[in-house]
C-alpha cells in the first residue's frame, strides 16, 4: 500500500507506520515497493498545483520552473497529457528525461536564466517548483503569466496577486486516496512513470535530512533499510 503521511515528528522515519485505512491505495505493481514511496506526495502535488490550483486544460501553455526535481518530472507529465504545450527548465542532468516527458521545449537553466531564454513570451500557468531566495526573482516569474492567467508556487512564501489580474496560487499539497489511486492505475497502466533519483540506506538517513538543508538532494530520495 501507499499513503501520503506526515514527514516530520517521532517516527516519521520509522520502518512501519499506521495509517487510517481511508488514506490507503494500493501500491503500484510496475515498479518496487520501496520505489512506490516516490508516487505520492509528490505527484498530488503536482496533480493539484496544475489542475486543482492553475484549472489548466488542453491548448493552454505552461512553464515549469525546476522540472527536474520530485514534483517537476510528475508536473510535465500531467500536463503534456493534458494537451497542454509545456515549456520546462532542467539542468543538463535532467533535460533529457524532461523531454521525454513530453516537454516541447527544455530550457537549461545552468546556461541561460529562463526569463532571458523566453523574453517576450507569456504562459498561461507558470507553475514554480524552485526556492527562490530574492522576491525580485519570483517576481520576474510572475511577469511571464499573461494576463489574468495563474502563477502557482509550491515554496514559500510565494508572492501577492498582481494588477494584471494575475492569480497567485500558494499550493501546499495534500492527502487524497482516491486521486492517487487513479494515479497508481496510471503507472501500472505505463501512462507516468515513477522517477527515483537515489536510493539510500536508513543508516545515511541523516545525511540525507543534510544534503536536503542545502538542495543537494536532486529528484526524489527513497531511504530503504
Amino acid at each position: 500500500m501507499v499513503a501520503w503521511l506526515p514527514i516530520a515528528g517521532p517516527g516519521a522515519a520509522a520502518e512501519y507506520a499506521v495509517a487510517p485505512a481511508e488514506v490507503l491505495a494500493g501500491a503500484p505493481a510496475r515498479v518496487e515497493l520501496a520505489d512506490a514511496a516516490a508516487l505520492p506526495s509528490v505527484a498530488l502535488t503536482a496533480w493539484q498545483a496544475l489542475f486543482e490550483h492553475a484549472g489548466l486544460s488542453a491548448g493552454q501553455s505552461v512553464l515549469i520552473n525546476g522540472a527536474g526535481g520530485a514534483v517537476g518530472g510528475y508536473a510535465v507529465q500531467f500536463a503534456a497529457q493534458a494537451g497542454a504545450s509545456v515549456t520546462a527548465t532542467a539542468g543538463p542532468g535532467s533535460a533529457e528525461r524532461v523531454a521525454s516527458y513530453g516537454a516541447g521545449r527544455v530550457i537549461d537553466y545552468t546556461a541561460t536564466p529562463v526569463v532571458e531564454a523566453v523574453a517576450g513570451e507569456r504562459f498561461d500557468v507558470v507553475l514554480n517548483l524552485v526556492f527562490l531566495p530574492q522576491q525580485e526573482e519570483l517576481d520576474k516569474l510572475v511577469d511571464l503569466v499573461v494576463d489574468g492567467g495563474v502563477f502557482a508556487n509550491t515554496v514559500p512564501p510565494g508572492v501577492a496577486q498582481t494588477g494584471r489580474g494575475v492569480r497567485n496560487a500558494q499550493v501546499f499539497g495534500r492527502s487524497d486516496a482516491a486521486r492517487l489511486a487513479e494515479l497508481v492505475a496510471k503507472v501500472d497502466a505505463s501512462e507516468v512513470r515513477v522517477h527515483v533519483a537515489q536510493r539510500r540506506p536508513l543508516a545515511e538517513l541523516r545525511g540525507v535530512h543534510e544534503d536536503l538543508a542545502v538542495f543537494k538532494l536532486a529528484g526524489k530520495t527513497v531511504v530503504v533499510p
